[in-house]
C-alpha cells in the first residue's frame, strides 16, 4: 500500500504524528527533499519525534522513509489532485471533468503498480513460461480481460495457453494440466477459495505456481514459488476496479515484454507472420 494512504489511517496516530503525517500527505515532494534537520525546523517538531514516527511505519529512520516516498511520487502530475482510487466519479461531473478523474486515477494506478512490482520476479517467470514454451492462466472475474488480452499476445508468439477463468474449470484444470507446464495466477483477491484450492493441489502435483495479485497476497502467495504484487490499494466501498485493473494491465504487459525480449528475433518474426484475427481463448484443454 502507497504511503500516503497508510498516512490517512490517523486513529493509530498521536497528535503531533498526525501533524507530520498531514504535512507529508500535503507537501510530498517538499518532504522528500529535505533533511532531517530541515524537516524539523519547517514543521516545528523534534527529530526523535520524527525519527519514532517513520519507525511506526515500519522505516529505520527519516531517510528511508523518503526514498520509497520519493518512489512514489507521480512523475506524470506531481501537483495533481490526489485520484480518489474507490470513487472517481462525483454525481454533477461534465464529461471533461469526468475524463481528468479517470486520467488522473490511470496515472496514480501505473505510478502504484510502477513502484511497487518486483521485476526480478516477473523475470523468473518469463523464464518459466519461456523455458516450457507453455502456460496454464489462473484468473478470476476482475482479472479475466487482462489475462485472456495476455492469452490472445502469447499465443501469437506460438506458446500454448490454456486460460480458466471459468468458475469450475480451475480445480479440473489443476488436477489435470501438464507437470512441465507453468501455473500463473492473476488475481486482486487471494482468498477466493477456488483459486486457494487449486494452487493447493498444484503444489501437491509439485507444478510450480507463479502469482501476480493484488496488495497483502496472504495464503496464495506462500503457495506460489515467485510472486509479485500489485501494489494498488482501493479502500472500500468502491464504484469499479478501474485502479486496480490498470495495475494488473501494467504487471502482465511487463511480464510479455520481458517473455519476448528473451527470444527477440524469432518472436519479431512470429508476429510478422500471426494472422490479423485473435484466436479464441483455448480453455479445458491441456497444453502440453
Amino acid at each position: 500500500m502507497k504511503i500516503v494512504d497508510r498516512l490517512k489511517n490517523r486513529e493509530t496516530l498521536t497528535p503531533t504524528e498526525n501533524e507530520i503525517a498531514a504535512y507529508i500527505r500535503t507537501n510530498p515532494a517538499k518532504a522528500v527533499s529535505m533533511s532531517l534537520e530541515e524537516f524539523s525546523d519547517t514543521i516545528y517538531v523534534s527529530k526523535s519525534t520524527i525519527i519514532r514516527f517513520c519507525k511506526k511505519f515500519g522505516f529505520h529512520g527519516h531517510k528511508e522513509l523518503c526514498v520509497e516516498l520519493a518512489k512514489e511520487l507521480n512523475t506524470f502530475a506531481s501537483d495533481e489532485e490526489d485520484a480518489d482510487l474507490s470513487a472517481p466519479y462525483s454525481k454533477g461531473d461534465s464529461a471533461a471533468e469526468t475524463a481528468r478523474k479517470m486520467t488522473a486515477l490511470s496515472r496514480r494506478a501505473v505510478n502504484d503498480a510502477y513502484s511497487s512490482l518486483s521485476y526480478d520476479s516477473l523475470a523468473e517467470m518469463a523464464r518459466m513460461i519461456r523455458n516450457a514454451q507453455a502456460v496454464t492462466l489462473y484468473a478470476n472475474e476482475e482479472t479475466w480481460l487482462a489475462v485472456t488480452d495476455l492469452t490472445y499476445r502469447l499465443q501469437l508468439l506460438g506458446y500454448h495457453v490454456q486460460n480458466t477463468a471459468s468458475p469450475v474449470s480451475p480445480l479440473r484444470t489443476a488436477s489435470s494440466q501438464s507437470e512441465n507446464v507453468p501455473a500463473l495466477f492473476v488475481t486482486g483477491s487471494t482468498r477466493e477459495p477456488l483459486l486457494l484450492q487449486s494452487a493447493r493441489i498444484l503444489n501437491e502435483r509439485t507444478i510450480p505456481v507463479c502469482l501476480i495479485s493484488g496488495p497483502n497476497i496472504g495464503t496464495l502467495g506462500k503457495l506460489a514459488a515467485v510472486s509479485a504484487e500489485v501494489s494498488v490499494y482501493e479502500p472500500q466501498p468502491k464504484f469499479g476496479a478501474s485502479a486496480s485493473r490498470t495495475g494488473t494491465f501494467l504487471a502482465l504487459d511487463i511480464l510479455y515484454g520481458i517473455i519476448f525480449n528473451l527470444d527477440y528475433e524469432k518472436n519479431q518474426a512470429a508476429l510478422s507472420n500471426a494472422p490479423d484475427s485473435r484466436p479464441a481463448a483455448q480453455e479445458g484443454t491441456d497444453p502440453a
